[in-house]
């Protein structure tokens, strides 16, 4: 359609490489045109290993997206996440001067921009600056402070620091593929774009992504970010612990895990066999579904607990009305949410990303969440920018008022 603006998300993992493109029209319509996936290369915990092996891949990728669309790409959104992801809780106080003594815009980018002048280790990069509340004189809880009277405005956010080399690597890899880095975005923060909805956050809801090689987390509460971070764990070490003590190739304990494997043994009968397949032409193996459940399920406790304890240390442990969500490719193991539920002492159950115009059906699916998040965020800031331009003359404040809680989107 004319005046639609085409974009790409583009996410790097550690098991598969995914590009999805879409058009954006004026008002924020998202539609999706083409969603490409392959296996990974050269990509190990979140970390490019080896940037050729990797720019293969992502060059396949890409190329298949744009000939399903039908177009040519020149940028991308980048999805990073990991263990090295980093949140960090910091302030930023300004003094309203103005005549009115009434919070503006330019208040607000000020008390920001103190909020980041913190010092970070020098291998950290901010990647977001992710707004949790305001406070004006001592009002706190405020979400929007334009227009309100005061003479002190403080804002509260949540530093998302990724490491740099780690960072880059994932830009230069994009670079060689011709592409242009639009933006690098915590995975994460993707996956709440579709994932969860505002009175979710609002309640309290901690999302985790259970991904090939890491696990991504993300708490939410009152409505802002409170936690960010990962863990270097994820499905892959899954498939390794049963390649292992079954004695299996790693492809075909994949294949076994995906099938018949459950991560919570309460929920798996004594009595349930299932037939492995071996190879070399020999018979199928028999083994007890409970047994296969006793070799995932520590693997993926071991996971639950070490987040819940990164939450703990924090004294980040309340607050969760809306309980835990789970996504990624990890999320569709059976039990997982049973597992989770009783880890973190709280409701757990698997997201699903919203529905997007031509979007196939099947692509509807945890593992698909990041890349659609991707795209997704960069459609709304489309829709707030075209809406704010579109009426600056006719309606001046009409800029504000779009602006008006979205400083979270923005950031």
């Amino acid at each position: 359609m004319a005046g639609d603006r085409i974009m790409m998300g583009l996410d790097i993992g550690s098991c598969m490489t995914r590009a999805v493109i879409g058009s954006v029209s004026r008002d924020g319509q998202l539609m999706i045109d083409a969603l490409c996936e392959k296996p990974s290369e050269g990509v190990r915990s979140g970390s490019i290993l080896n940037i050729e092996q990797a720019l293969k891949v992502v060059n396949s990728v890409i190329n298949e997206a744009e000939l399903q669309a039908g177009v040519e790409i020149n940028a991308a959104v980048l999805g990073v996440g990991g263990d090295h992801i980093v949140g960090i809780p910091s302030n930023g106080v300004v003094p309203i001067n103005n005549m009115e003594q009434e919070v503006k815009r330019d208040d607000i980018f000020r008390s920001i921009d103190v909020a980041k002048a913190v010092d970070l280790p020098r291998d950290k990069e901010i990647l977001h600056v992710l707004v949790q509340e305001f406070i004006v004189d001592s009002r706190a809880g405020i979400k929007d402070p334009i227009d309100m009277t005061g003479h002190r405005l403080e804002s509260k956010v949540l530093l998302i620091g990724g490491n740099s080399s780690v960072c880059q690597n994932q830009r230069k890899c994009v670079q060689k593929a011709g592409l242009q880095v639009q933006r690098v975005m915590l995975q994460a923060v993707a996956d709440s774009e579709v994932v969860l909805s505002a009175e979710e956050k609002e309640m309290g809801t901690i999302l985790i992504n259970i991904g090939g090689g890491t696990t991504n987390m993300i708490a939410y509460n009152q409505g802002g970010p409170v936690y960010a971070g990962g863990v270097a764990l994820g499905g892959e070490a899954v498939t390794n612990d049963i390649a292992y003590i079954l004695n299996k190739p790693k492809q075909l304990a994949e294949q076994i895990k995906c099938e018949y494997g459950s991560c919570y043994v309460p929920s798996v009968s004594p009595e349930e066999v299932v037939l492995i397949p071996q190879v070399g032409g020999m018979p199928p193996e028999r083994i007890a579904k409970k047994a296969l459940a006793e070799i995932i399920e520590p693997r993926m406790a071991e996971i639950f607990i070490m987040l819940q304890s990164k939450l703990e240390k924090l004294n980040i442990q309340k607050g969760f009305g809306g309980g835990v969500v789970l996504v990624g490719g990890g999320s569709m193991l059976s039990g997982v949410a049973d597992l989770a539920s009783e880890i973190f002492r709280m409701p757990a159950r698997v997201g699903f990303p919203e529905a997007m115009g031509g979007l196939d059906r099947s692509y509807i699916n945890p593992q698909y969440s990041t890349v659609l998040g991707l795209l997704k965020s960069e459609a709304k800031k489309v829709a707030i920018v075209n809406s704010s331009n579109s009426k600056k003359d006719k309606e001046p404040r009409a800029v504000f008022g779009k602006i008006k809680g979205l400083f979270g989107r923005l950031f």
